[in-house]
């Protein structure tokens, strides 16, 4: 698993030990669950992290701003040409369908990653 440490990228990712895949199984955690926890949580004791409260709540807010964000970017389109961001503008419409309405033969539609 490549994962943030602390919010810093981890220069290795970490893999479970075989104690440890077996422990997250055993208490209904997923490998996902474990991932939250490095990234988000607090280091203690030299060797583990764990998730605070107010690390709980950090992170609630955050990802709520994220679903603001969405929310009011939906409709919005950025047109791409080469690797170059040309403009970007509401369309107007929350539906994809007709966000995409006249694109064919005018280019290409491309995921920003």
């Amino acid at each position: 698993m490549s994962v943030m440490i602390n919010g810093q990228d981890s220069m290795e990712p970490l893999d479970f030990s075989k104690h440890a895949a077996r422990r997250v199984r055993q208490r209904g955690l997923r490998d996902r669950d474990v991932e939250l926890v490095v990234e988000c949580g607090t280091p203690i004791a030299g060797d583990g992290i764990v998730l605070l409260d107010i690390d709980v709540r950090r992170e609630i807010a955050r990802r709520k701003r994220e679903i603001q964000a969405f929310e009011r970017l939906r409709g919005c389109k950025v047109v791409i040409s080469k690797g170059t961001i040309v403009t970007c503008y509401h369309t107007g419409c929350r539906r994809p369908a007709r966000a995409h309405r006249g694109a064919k033969g005018k280019g290409e539609i491309r995921n920003v990653q």
